[in-house]
């Protein structure tokens, strides 16, 4: 086993002992109720086939007991048991093998196995997944889902697989997005002037940043305590969950409930991993995309009231927006750029959708 790999054993060892951001402990008893229970992993397989089994890299930028990773390891359970152990899933958390944008591309080089990586990711290559990250148009991370689990996304799967060489299991998210830094409240649009907030690659978020004034920089997930900290930036918008994992708390001073928009994560199993298994095991880890992503929505959807109030408890002075439609009023020019790239029909089929 290489540096920081982690046995089923480890796992459920870590699992047991930590509480998600909702506050409620994930243990063997709750999980094996709710039947997410962790899987054979490092235990023997009585009656198992001589052939060594196929061993498949899981790559997580978040902790192992976050909601993030909750995916990976349900996702790992299934596909354990729905072979017989013939498919070993090991978990790599942490940023171990990089933040999501590196791993996403190792993916695709065929030298990680899976990830569950922001949609920000995937639009570098297929623009028009940005129509899930429209600022300010979804009323809710539900919807946002629905969108994505509906015709749109059926029509853009076959455009990432193509892109990454992969193939998509599913459609999953960390949660609403809120602005939050460490200098002054943000109650209007002109409170984000001149702030430096942490982005992600990805166009929208940039030119949503620029729209208010803010100067946006582009950080890796597991550098920006260490940004935030230095002065690097002021702020970012990651969600509840990332800023308690995280502890993003202890470098930042004020949150605005602004919910722009709900980030989707996109599980995705490398196409070069898939041609080692046989017809009845690709079948199983394809059947296991859903389980496993409807899991970490599930923890992450439970948990964001806790986590607001987690968060104030650690000193963080939560606001409102004064006027929200003066915030999504300045979003004008980042939709006009979008629709040229991402189509102005698909836009139309986000604003209509309910």
């Amino acid at each position: 086993m290489g540096a920081g790999e982690m046995t089923s054993k480890q796992i459920e060892d870590r699992a047991d002992t930590k509480g998600g951001a909702s506050g409620r402990l994930l243990t063997r008893r709750n999980t094996v109720k709710g039947g997410l229970a962790l899987g054979a992993g490092a235990f023997g397989i009585i009656g198992r086939a001589a052939a060594a089994p196929v061993t498949m890299r899981f790559g997580s930028d978040s902790p192992i007991d976050a909601a993030h990773t909750k995916s990976a390891v349900v996702f790992k359970d299934m596909v354990e048991r729905g072979t017989d152990g013939r498919v070993q899933v090991t978990i790599f958390p942490d940023g171990q093998l990089g933040s999501n944008g590196p791993m996403t591309n190792s993916v695709k080089a065929g030298t990680l196995d899976a990830v569950v990586t922001d949609v920000t990711y995937i639009s570098t290559a297929v623009p028009e997944t940005d129509v899930f990250n429209l600022p300010f148009l979804y009323t809710d991370t539900q919807q946002v889902l629905r969108f994505a689990n509906g015709p749109v996304g059926t029509r853009l799967k076959p455009k990432i697989n193509e892109a990454f060489a992969c193939e998509v299991l599913g459609f999953a998210t960390d949660g609403s997005r809120n602005l939050w830094n460490s200098k002054r409240p943000i109650r209007t649009p002109a409170d984000i002037a001149e702030l430096k907030m942490g982005v992600q690659p990805s166009k929208i978020q940039r030119d949503t940043i620029l729209a208010f004034g803010g100067i946006p920089t582009v950080v890796a997930f597991n550098q920006l305590y260490t940004a935030l900290q230095t002065g690097l930036i002021d702020g970012s918008d990651k969600a509840f969950a990332d800023m308690i994992e995280l502890k993003f708390y202890q470098v930042t001073k004020y949150l605005t409930l602004t919910s722009h928009y709900s980030i989707v994560n996109v599980l995705i199993v490398g196409r070069k991993f898939m041609d080692k298994l046989s017809p009845q095991d690709q079948e199983v880890v394809r059947a296991a995309g859903k389980p496993a992503v409807d899991a970490q929505v599930e923890e992450i959807l439970l948990g964001e009231k806790a986590a607001l109030a987690f968060l104030q408890d650690k000193g963080l002075q939560v606001f409102q927006m004064e006027n929200p439609k003066a915030f999504a009023a300045k979003m004008d020019t980042v939709y006009k750029d979008a629709a040229e790239r991402i189509g102005a029909d698909m836009i139309n089929q986000a604003r209509n959708f309910s």
